[in-house]
This record gives structure tokens, C-alpha cells and sequence, in this order.
């Protein structure tokens, strides 16, 4: 059987707060990372790859989460999230090396992976559904609000190489006591499932949600390869450390202030109409900033616009996904989401240094751009309304699942 857990407001307060660390981490550690191996002189591709590792911690950890929530529960997995990240934060000035970064990095990954996989089922698990695009876009409006934080810390780099690194680590440690104060039962709520149930359920959230399944990895490519290459252009078109993380903040930032406007008009106005409105505005605005690259104030407006139109696309795309899943499917969604995630975060920076040596700074917008019209084509003639028809054939499976 299914445990059936109340909502708590308490509950997704730390929970929101614990998933803001979670994005103070990374918003902190690819920017700063990228430039500290710009300055030693390492090349586009291997800057590129070095970022990659945060997202390969992230793709490896994601099958293992749900069996690792299933045996020791929420609150130790979280524990276990982010005292491994946490650690991480201390040891990398200590250990200086592009391999060993590449091995923290993929700790770090882990750690956040096996975060945001537990808040996200928590929340979704437990939700109301008439609360479910408010509550989903909070909780993407706090990661948010922690990756346009993170940037700010590398104004402490002049202080030494080991301050913003502390300084993160600190902001972690001193989430434990909150964490604590969430209940520690074990959940049966993630049932084992047999392998040939597993792929049939499998087949049924990709044709059924695969609309509400692009937007993750699109999410994560679009913030990865800006974070991690947009620092490689900014310092190559002679813009100064500070300009760069400014500008990203701005991105992530005007997200802040759409996210939860966006996530209520899409209760309202639907989940799908939304997601291809926003992705087709931001894509266009994508394709013009190669034009603004002159003039710091036109980047600034740019990059506002645009991280407000597509910095909701993981949440609205979380949101979109339960409406079209049973409960009983969210945990392999979930999990699901989270793999396109590390994916797009992976391919992102590595793809975006590729771009960045083949054609210039400019295809490296001209790609986003486009990926971004090109969902819009695809969400435009995916008929998603009859393929959810698939989840009637096989409600067997998920009354056995209960």
C-alpha cells in the first residue's frame, strides 16, 4: 500500500529553503570554477568538460535516488545530499587540480541530485492539485533565487581563493538544524516494481508526458551554457569578472520575478499553452543578443527578459507533468525529469564550448534559440490529449502498484 502523507506547510518552507542552498551551490561553483581555469589557461573544451562533471554526479545518482529515499527515507536522504556537497565545499581549495575539481564536481552533482529528486517528490507527492502551480513555481522561484545568488559570492574571491568556497559550506552546515526538524519515518510511498511492469510504466510517462518532459532538459541546457561558457565569451568580448556574474544574475533573477506569476496564470491559462508562449518569446529574444554584445546596458535588459520568460521552464514542466500523471507514476516521472535535467546540464557547457571554438560566441546563442523554436514546433503537433489515453489500458499495473 501507498502511505498517504498530509501536506505541511512547515514542511515545504524548509523544504523551498533547502532547495535555495542547493542552487546558492551551483550558481556559485560553475561560474567561479570556469574562470579560475580561464585564468590558468585551460581551453574552451576542457572548461566545458569540467562543468560537464557536475551533471554526470547528477545523471549517475538519479536512478539510485528513489531506491535510496525507499530505504533510508526523506529526511536522511536529504542529510545525505547535502553533507556530501557540503563537504565538497570545504575541499576544493585545498585540493587544487583540474582532475580532482572533476571528481568534487561529481560529488557535488551527486549530492544535488539526490536533493532535488526527494524535495520534488515530497512536494508533488503531497501537493493539493489546486495548489499545484503556485506551490511547484515557489519551489522553482527558490532554486532560482539560490542560483542568482551564487554568482554574488565570487565578489569574496579578492578576500582568497578559499572564502566563497567557506563561505557556501557554511550556508549548508547551517541548514542542518532546519533539516532536522522535518519528520524522519521511513515512506513506502516508492513501491519496487517488477522489470517488465517498470517498462511498460516507463513507456507510458514518456508518450504521455513527453511534452512536459522537454522542458527540464531545455532548462538545464539553456542554464548551463550560460553559466558555464558564458564567462569564456564575457572575458573574450573584455568584460570583467563582475560584469559576467552581474549578467547572469540578471538572467536568473528576471526569472525570480516571473516565477511565481507564471506558475498561478498557468493554472489559469494551462500548462501547455504557457510553456510554448514563453519558449517561443524567449527564443526570439535569445537570437538577438548577439547583436546586443556592444552595449552592457541593452546585455542587461536582454538577459532580464529573457531569464523571465524561459527561467520557469523546469517548474512549469514539473507542474505540467503531474497534471498529466497518476500519483503512482510520479516517482519514475520525477526521476525521469531529473535525468533529462543532468542531461541537457551536461550536454550544455560541453556543447556550448564546442560552439563557442567552432563558430564564435554567436552560435552559441543562435543554438539555444533555436532549440527553444523548435520545441515550440513539436508542442504544436505532439498529440498529447490522446496519448493519455495509454494510462487506461494499464491501470492494472497501477492498482498493483498501489
Amino acid at each position: 500500500m501507498i502511505q498517504i502523507q498530509q501536506w505541511s506547510q512547515k514542511r515545504f518552507y524548509i523544504l523551498i529553503w533547502i532547495v535555495a542552498v542547493a542552487g546558492v551551490t551551483q550558481g556559485m561553483l560553475i561560474p567561479l570554477l570556469t574562470i579560475l581555469l580561464e585564468k590558468q589557461g585551460m581551453s574552451a573544451t576542457q572548461n566545458g568538460l569540467g562543468t560537464s562533471m557536475l551533471y554526470v554526479g547528477m545523471l549517475v545518482m538519479t536512478p539510485f535516488s528513489a531506491k535510496v529515499v525507499r530505504k533510508v527515507g526523506y529526511r536522511t536522504a536529504l542529510a545525505i545530499g547535502l553533507l556530501s556537497a557540503g563537504i565538497c565545499m570545504f575541499l576544493f581549495p585545498f585540493v587544487t587540480g583540474f582532475w580532482v575539481w572533476m571528481l568534487l564536481r561529481m560529488i557535488v552533482g551527486a549530492g544535488d541530485s539526490l536533493l532535488h529528486f526527494t524535495t520534488q517528490l515530497w512536494i508533488t507527492s503531497t501537493c493539493p492539485d489546486d495548489e499545484k502551480g503556485k506551490r511547484i513555481s515557489l519551489y522553482g522561484f527558490s532554486y532560482s533565487l539560490g542560483f542568482g545568488i551564487g554568482p554574488l559570492f565570487l565578489k569574496l574571491l579578492p578576500f582568497g581563493l578559499h572564502v566563497p568556497f567557506v563561505a557556501v559550506g557554511l550556508l549548508m552546515a547551517i541548514t542542518v538544524p532546519f533539516m532536522m526538524r522535518l519528520e524522519g519515518g521511513r515512506t513506502t510511498f516508492l513501491s519496487q516494481p517488477e522489470t517488465s511492469k517498470e517498462k511498460l510504466r516507463l513507456s507510458v510517462v514518456y508518450r504521455v508526458g513527453l511534452i512536459a518532459l522537454c522542458p527540464p532538459i531545455l532548462y538545464a541546457f539553456l542554464e548551463t551554457a550560460l553559466a558555464g561558457n558564458f564567462p569564456i565569451i564575457g572575458l573574450r568580448s573584455n568584460l570583467s569578472a563582475d560584469s559576467i556574474a552581474y549578467l547572469i544574475g540578471t538572467f536568473v533573477w528576471g526569472s525570480l520575478l516571473f516565477q511565481v506569476p507564471l506558475g498561478i496564470l498557468s493554472q489559469k491559462w494551462g500548462r501547455k499553452n504557457l510553456l510554448m508562449t514563453v519558449c517561443l518569446l524567449g527564443g526570439l529574444g535569445m537570437l538577438m543578443i548577439p547583436y546586443l554584445m556592444g552595449s552592457m546596458f541593452a546585455l542587461v535588459i536582454a538577459f532580464g527578459l529573457v531569464g523571465g520568460l524561459v527561467g520557469s521552464l523546469f517548474s512549469l514542466g514539473l507542474t505540467y507533468l503531474t497534471d498529466l500523471l497518476p500519483k503512482s507514476y510520479l516517482p519514475l516521472g520525477n526521476a525521469v525529469a531529473g535525468m533529462h535535467f543532468s542531461c541537457g546540464s551536461i550536454a550544455g557547457p560541453y556543447l556550448g564550448s564546442f560552439l563557442i571554438q567552432g563558430t564564435g560566441g554567436n552560435g552559441l546563442f543562435y543554438f539555444l534559440g533555436g532549440s527553444l523554436l523548435v520545441f515550440v514546433i513539436l508542442a504544436i503537433v505532439y498529440p498529447v490529449r490522446e496519448a493519455a489515453v495509454l494510462l487506461e489500458p494499464n491501470a492494472s499495473v497501477e492498482k498493483q502498484a498501489s
